[in-house]
């Protein structure tokens, strides 16, 4: 079931969450059996979440020190999310693969080099930006944020620092059952007896504190929506839109012969494509656009600034209310573009389904009055330039969608923006 390396190092440890629906001795107790574990590590993220590594490993773990890997590269580094590679000292063709997710292990296999360079880039998409990559693996397709070998995590690591990630034998009320039996029978194995039972009171009393220092799952949950939220642009919203308005409607269509071919708006900047026109040179341009940048013989580019607001303009409203507000107003632009060129569609809309922004934890199933939960979709708005005041005019009317990038491509026919962002409900 799992493996130790040099140092007392164990990898292929089974990691499970803890629901907490029992108290915790049991629910460990109950998974190890499931998957015949004899040692088990409680481990819990910034956030409260817990889990537990199950292990069986050789030897006397109360006279010997094995530690969880996963467990350590959690001192060696303070990032939440990480990815750990590393070539296994036992076989050259395969590799030590584990990850991290917000502090909690979950990934812990030796796999192919391939396999594991694969497993490793699904878990960075999956999780997104800020993936820390540690290990000694040098691949074309991944490399390594920081080099660190087995040797440099045993080393460098005090005791104080390993000692909360020492495995622990798994109390077992069997042997306590047969220590006291003999104990009673024989008289002179009273010694087992008390060992036993020691132990037991032992690790009974490390379960039931941080069995008491777990938290409320409504206060945890609140918290992780939090730092959901927080990520979300919910500063991008009316008073954004409208600045990328301005930015855009004070913009020459020409300036020195060139032309403005197409702009792209995306966080807090802008930039701005010109194409070289009759008469338009290197000279004439710098005249009257001083920052601009030669891409080639007729293309220039210039970044431009949006000003920034920390405001947060965004908030979840109803789902009914959204949908009778921002969605009616769509359909409203839709139908007006329509009615302007009979055959045209001046103007299109779309809306995504909807995704927990957190999934709902298992825990609180039965307890969905204390807790809000909150969805997001993308929604997307494309028409003639010059309707380009219809995004903030629907974002101030809905109050929960935000904006994420605008395009504008300038066709002498037919100038065209296109929008999109997000919105939220709950």
């Amino acid at each position: 079931m799992s493996r130790v390396l040099p140092g007392n190092l164990v990898i292929e440890v089974q990691w499970e969450g803890l629901l907490g629906l029992s108290k915790e001795a049991d629910e460990i107790r109950e998974l190890a059996g499931r998957r015949g574990a004899k040692h088990f590590l409680a481990l819990q993220n910034a956030l409260g979440t817990r889990v537990v590594g199950l292990a069986s490993l050789p030897g006397n773990v109360r006279k010997s020190e094995f530690f969880a890997l996963a467990g350590l590269l959690r001192e060696i580094t303070d990032d939440q999310n990480v990815v750990f590679l590393h070539g296994d000292p036992a076989d050259n063709s395969k590799v030590v693969f584990l990850s991290i997710h917000d502090g909690k292990p979950e990934d812990d296999r030796v796999l192919p080099r391939s396999a594991a360079i694969d497993a490793a880039i699904q878990f960075i998409q999956e999780v997104g930006a800020g993936v820390t990559i540690l290990g000694d693996i040098d691949d074309e397709r991944i490399q390594v944020t920081r080099y660190v070998n087995l040797a440099d995590i045993t080393t460098t690591l005090t005791d104080e620092e390993k000692r909360d990630y020492k495995f622990k034998q798994l109390p077992s009320r069997s042997w306590f059952g047969i220590a006291l039996l003999f104990a009673v029978m024989g008289g002179t194995l009273g010694g087992v007896w008390w060992w036993s039972d020691a132990s037991e009171k032992e690790a009974q009393a490390r379960i039931a504190e941080a069995e008491a220092a777990k938290p409320d799952p409504v206060v945890e949950y609140r918290a992780q929506l939090k730092k959901a939220l927080d990520q979300e642009p919910l500063n991008h919203g009316v008073q954004y839109a409208r600045s990328v308005q301005r930015l855009i409607q004070a913009l020459p269509s020409e300036a020195g012969g060139w032309k403005v071919d197409r702009l792209l708006c995306k966080d807090q900047a802008c930039i701005l494509v010109w194409k070289r026109g009759a008469g338009g040179t290197f000279e004439t341009l710098l005249k009257e656009r001083q920052v601009s940048q030669f891409q080639d013989m007729d293309t220039a580019s210039e970044s431009l600034t949006i000003p920034e607001s920390q405001a947060r303009q965004v908030v979840p409203i109803p789902q009914d209310q959204f949908y009778l507000k921002g969605g009616v107003r769509m359909q409203i632009l839709v139908d007006a573009g329509k009615q302007i060129e009979q055959g045209k569609e001046m103007m299109s809309v779309s809306l995504s389904k909807l995704q927990p922004l957190i999934a709902e934890p298992p825990a609180l199933k039965n307890r969905r009055g204390a807790i809000e939960l909150v969805s997001k979709g993308d929604w997307s708005l494309k028409g003639h330039l010059a309707f380009i005041d219809s995004i903030a005019g629907l974002l101030e009317r809905a109050g929960n969608m935000s904006l994420t990038e605008v395009t504008v491509v300038i066709n002498e026919k037919s100038p065209e923006f296109s929008a999109q962002g997000r919105f939220y409900v709950k």
